[in-house]
């Protein structure tokens, strides 16, 4: 249900964070000042305390969902730059060894990008990465393969040949890495406490005795609501997939811009 959340629209995402306590904020202000219950001396001191511990739990929990969730995605992200770099690297290499090799790895190396964009980014891949683009980037293995085998006779080259079987070496491990990493969505239990706590937080300032002004009222409960709102929408945001798949894709499409400039056609 929470992965099905997150890959909807980000504004959909983000008018229902918002929408939800607005709704539930809105007969209750009614209620208050329909009943005209107003501050009177210390009669409201319990229940700014609650609203204050329970502003006080939520701010504490959303800031560490947070951090934690957006270390995720960013190590996530870097994982698939350190991939992407070696890539580029190791066959730059390669293409300098034998420039035939050229159009070759070209076409390869747009193949993986292509699997890679639709099996492993726009979906969720199974762990130890989708079988099509396993077997596109065995392609690129084996023509590494062949490449070492062709420069073992040649000692001017060997040290240059020894520095790229040594980065295709790195690059299979940066994809074992990146294809067994575990998604950094969020848990199911603490998404659910975060939302329990947005809507005590929501509530307890929308029980709150109503001011000498009217207006006051409103602006304090919809102000507390749409913020909290905004807040959660910010969680859900950093881990929905469009977020981590717009910078994925960015960093595929400059690899893929690479490989169409004239020179490595």
């Amino acid at each position: 249900m929470l992965e099905g959340f997150l890959a909807l629209p980000i504004w959909l995402i983000a008018l229902i964070s918002i929408g939800v306590p607005i709704v539930i904020v809105i007969p209750i202000v009614k209620l208050i000042l329909s009943t005209r219950i107003r501050n009177e001396g210390d009669d409201t001191e319990g229940l700014v305390a609650v609203f204050g511990f329970i502003g006080t739990v939520f701010a504490l929990l959303l800031a560490f969902v947070i951090v934690n969730v957006w270390n995720d995605q960013v190590s996530a992200q870097d994982t698939l730059f350190a991939e992407t770099a070696t890539l580029k690297f190791v066959i730059e290499e390669a293409q300098s060894f034998d420039p035939k090799l050229a159009p070759i790895m070209k076409g390869l190396t747009l193949n993986y990008l292509d699997a890679v964009s639709k099996y492993e980014v726009d979906a969720r891949a199974p762990s130890g990465g989708d079988p099509r683009a396993e077997a596109a980037f065995r392609k690129i293995v084996d023509a590494f393969k062949f490449l070492k085998q062709s420069l073992e006779g040649n000692d001017d080259l060997a040290s240059e040949a020894a520095v790229v079987v040594d980065q295709a070496t790195r690059l299979i491990f940066n994809r074992a890495d990146r294809v067994s990493r575990a998604s950094g969505s969020l848990n199911g239990m603490t998404t659910l406490i975060c939302i329990i706590l947005a809507l005590l937080t929501v509530l307890s300032m929308a029980l709150l005795p109503a001011p000498s002004r009217r207006w006051v009222k409103w602006v304090q409960a919809l102000g507390v609501a749409t913020a909290v709102g905004l807040v959660m929408s910010l969680v859900f945001y950093i881990s929905s997939d469009a977020y981590s798949q717009e910078v994925e894709h960015e960093q595929i499409d400059l690899l893929e811009q690479l490989f169409e400039k004239p020179a490595l056609k």
